[in-house]
């Protein structure tokens, strides 16, 4: 399945805690900076974190890449309510979801 084939997961949450890391193993995240969101999910409550990496965000919805990642790294989505939209990956043996996009929803 290629990167533009991959399925989209509709995570609906809010961010409540993100942590910055740098990949040091091998592999094509190698040195990369990304972050792990640590989010409160209403319609899949047992995923409570979302990795994002900058080049992985914005390939999905309307809000653009540099957009995100602004809003990642200056904390400007905190107390807001997203559709998270993400891919499933696997590293090492370990499923974890990776943010493609996102979209503020009204706090109802």
């Amino acid at each position: 399945m290629t990167e533009k084939n991959k399925q989209v997961y509709e995570l609906i949450g809010v961010k409540v805690i993100e942590k910055l890391s740098k990949i040091v193993y091998a592999g094509k995240y190698a040195g990369k900076k990304n972050y792990q969101l640590i989010i409160r999910c209403e319609n899949k409550p047992e995923i409570n974190k979302v990795q994002a990496f900058s080049d992985e965000v914005g390939l999905v919805g309307k809000v653009s890449q540099e957009q995100i990642w602004t809003d990642i790294e200056e904390n400007n989505y905190a107390d807001k309510r997203y559709l998270f939209y993400c891919h499933v990956e696997n590293l090492y043996g370990t499923k974890y979801y990776s943010l493609a996009g996102w979209k503020e929803l009204n706090n109802s």
